[in-house]
């Protein structure tokens, strides 16, 4: 693989430490993921790898200089694996050679595995068959079934001689040993002219340990299909406009903020973008990043998300940040991160798997010893079957099976996992930490009331307000945006910091902002402090006559808010809200919302205090903001999420990111998570049973070879489409 293709998804973090992440070609259980993790940690300078059985995935961080990313390829090649990139054109080229060969493994061996059957199955129900015919049947059955082990069978082979010269006890080594022990003896007797043969047998063991591989390969591909989609969609070249209109293809690298560039209908928005002209509409389609599938509209001013498809006429748009720094690429990293990684219950899994490969040769060679002892001519049959049946590929896919699942079904939600443990941590959960502001409420302010104080009328103290605050970066001032009047233009605009806004309009000398700030233009008129919904009115407009307008400013609670509370609720959570906020915000937000528990006025050592407290209590919490302030708190929570417009502060400290900001999405990825749990819960049963139940049946010859080779298969099969109905969670 070059190295050009990788570095979409390669990059130095800050200071000498720098990070790759890719996938690789061979990955089929957590004894291959080991020797991956041990040949790259052989390398000087690497601080950390971290390999994904189940999602095929490897995350290596080292230092700069010590090492380079070549060198790491090169090491996951010598382990017998082959590295491919995450993304474009080459990825696509490698994922479909790799389902390819899988394809003409699994052809051959059912081809021979049919013809072998029809050759030697004259052997078992035919006594009166010439020798020189039997002979011939047993050349026939070696001739078919050698290509079909040394080439469907490849894989396996392969992989249990990387895990012995490892000096590991991978999912393979039984496998192989058991394909071995059946075809060596098997040449042997038909090179002698007698004895029995198992070419059969192993005809169809490679074929049902192909399939069976082949099925699962598939499903994993769907379960990454839409995280895939994200890195995928991005153009590798683009429109841009010069100064004059000139069009120019460029690399998607060299877009940078402020360029103007083209968006055909149908194409992807490369970056994060604005329309050029307030006159025009954008219809998008951003389900790949907010898993709705409904288009919306987004016209000037409002953010357009790279990644979204222009589903409308052509466009224009403006970039607002280079490609590397868009909302999408921070996406696909995040998520990519947590794709790489393997949570503790999973490790937990690999580690029980390598036990269990010792444990099945153990029974392999009892099984053997007692059969000799009762009837040395069942001992082979016997022994295959146990070394078979009892493979814990099923116990070693259950839980990272389920997890790539649940992953994939949160991400359609709208909700990105960041970090590997963070489904398990969030099934435990009894509490909910909500920040206010930014999260149960909207981004931007409004007015909520008026008090006219004068003869003007309330449309026309909107437009002085708007005219006012038209150049003012202060919150507050966007509530007065969507009121601005053409005709009415203030000059001369002073802002004082804390205080408000003084201007001229019409001649007349104007101020908004705190009522003794507006108050001291008109010393000698009479003022009253004006209440609006039970409290004191947020901002004031007046001239040099006295206050002519009171407004209540804030931002609105969320049209989802008060549902999204109900359904935490019926989970059995918990709602605290904790907000920096003053008491008549915040107690105006949990009277709406129906929580009891609120506290305003905290700053972060302050949330950090009342984690605690709840934690004290035995508490499972889960922290939801959106600002610098909440980081602290997002970060040492049981598990959190920051909102996808939040700070960078915020998300980087999330182990979940809310795309869609849609509250009621995270009672359903509670939901999914503790779905996700029962999932797990019950492959690791079906695994532990299974194999419980088929050991004593193989060891006492009740189960034929080819039968242990489909029960195996099966069992596998079934922990992953089991992990499969994770992803029927659709949003509401």
């Amino acid at each position: 693989m070059s190295t050009a293709s990788l570095h979409a998804r390669w990059s130095p973090d800050a200071g000498e430490h720098e990070h790759a992440m890719f996938g690789v070609e061979g990955i089929h259980c957590a004894g291959c993921a080991g020797t991956i993790e041990k040949a790259v940690s052989r390398l000087p300078g690497i601080e950390i790898v971290r390999v994904n059985a189940a999602t095929a995935r490897v995350s290596v961080e080292w230092r700069g200089g010590a090492t380079t990313l070549n060198a790491i390829l090169d090491a996951v090649g010598r382990a017998g694996f082959t590295p491919v990139p995450l993304a474009g054109r080459e990825a696509a080229q490698k994922f479909s050679a790799e389902r390819r060969a899988a394809l003409k493994r699994v052809g051959l061996a059912s081809l021979g595995m049919m013809q072998a059957m029809m050759y030697l199955g004259a052997l078992y129900g035919a006594s009166d068959i010439d020798a020189s015919m039997s002979q011939l049947m047993r050349v026939a059955g070696m001739v078919i079934v050698t290509p079909v082990l040394f080439y469907s069978g490849a894989p396996y082979l392969v992989g249990a001689w990387r895990d012995v010269s490892n000096r590991r006890l991978g999912m393979d080594v039984p496998v192989a040993l058991a394909l071995l022990l059946a075809w060596v003896p098997s040449v042997v007797n038909t090179m002698r002219g007698s004895g029995e043969v198992y070419f059969d047998s192993v005809g169809m063991f490679v074929f049902f340990l192909a399939a069976g591989r082949f099925i699962e390969m598939n499903v994993r591909h769907r379960q990454l299909a839409g995280d895939e989609a994200l890195a995928r969609t991005l153009p590798a070249q683009v429109t841009r406009l010069d100064d004059a209109g000139e069009r120019q293809s460029i690399p998607l690298a060299a877009l940078a903020p402020g360029d103007r560039f083209l968006v055909r209908k149908g194409g992807v928005v490369a970056v994060d973008a604005r329309l050029a002209a307030p006159a025009d509409v954008a219809v998008l389609d951003e389900s790949l990043l907010t898993g709705e599938s409904i288009a919306v509209r987004r016209r000037a001013g409002d953010p357009i998300r790279g990644g979204s498809v222009n589903l409308g006429s052509p466009l224009t748009l403006v970039a607002v940040s280079a490609a590397g720094n868009s909302m999408l690429a921070s996406i696909v990293a995040l998520v990519a991160r947590a794709q790489a990684d393997r949570p503790p219950l999973a490790r937990a899994a690999d580690r029980a798997a390598s036990w269990f490969v010792g444990i099945i040769l153990v029974l392999a060679l009892i099984t053997a010893a007692g059969w000799l002892f009762v009837d040395a001519t069942r001992a082979f049959p016997a022994v295959l079957a146990v070394l078979v049946v009892t493979c814990p590929c099923a116990l070693s896919l259950a839980t990272p099976a389920a997890f790539a699942a649940a992953t994939n079904a949160l991400s359609r939600l709208g909700i990105l996992v960041t970090r590997a443990d963070a489904i398990e941590r969030l099934a435990r959960v009894d509490t909910i930490m909500l920040d206010k502001t930014g999260t149960l409420t909207e981004p931007v302010c409004s007015v909520a009331g008026i008090e006219l104080l004068s003869n003007l009328s309330a449309a026309r103290a909107l437009a002085v307000a708007a005219a006012l605050e038209r150049g003012s970066e202060h919150p507050l001032a966007a509530a007065f945006r969507g009121h601005e009047d053409s005709l009415v233009v203030a000059s001369d605009v002073r802002e004082f910091e804390g205080e408000g806004v003084e201007a001229r309009i019409e001649g007349r000398r104007w101020r908004i902002g705190r009522r003794t700030f507006v108050t001291s233009l008109a010393p000698q008129a009479q003022h009253t402090v004006f209440a609006l919904h039970g409290h004191e009115a947020t901002s004031y407009l007046g001239d040099e006559a006295g206050l002519v307008a009171a407004f209540d400013v804030g931002a609105p609670l969320r049209r989802e808010a008060r549902a999204a509370a109900d359904a935490l609720r019926k989970l059995g959570i918990s709602i605290v809200i904790a907000s920096g906020d003053s008491h008549r915000a915040v107690a105006s937000a949990a009277r709406a919302l129906g929580v009891p528990v609120a506290h305003a006025r905290l700053k972060p050592d302050g949330k950090i205090r009342l984690l605690d407290e709840l934690r004290a209590k035995g508490n499972k919490v889960f922290a939801v903001g959106d600002g610098i302030n909440d980081a602290p708190v997002l970060a040492a929570a049981d598990v959190s999420c920051a909102m996808g417009q939040g700070s960078a502060l915020a998300q980087s400290a999330a182990d979940l990111l809310l795309v869609e900001e849609d509250l009621s999405r995270v009672a359903l990825a509670i939901a999914t998570a503790r779905r996700t749990m029962d999932v797990v819960r019950q492959n690791l049963l079906w695994s532990i049973v299974y194999n419980a139940a088929a050991v004593p049946l193989a060891a006492l010859g009740l189960i034929a070879p080819w039968l242990a080779a489909l029960g195996m298969s099966l069992s596998s099969l079934g922990v992953v489409l089991n992990a499969r109905r994770l992803a029927t969670v659709q949003p509401r």
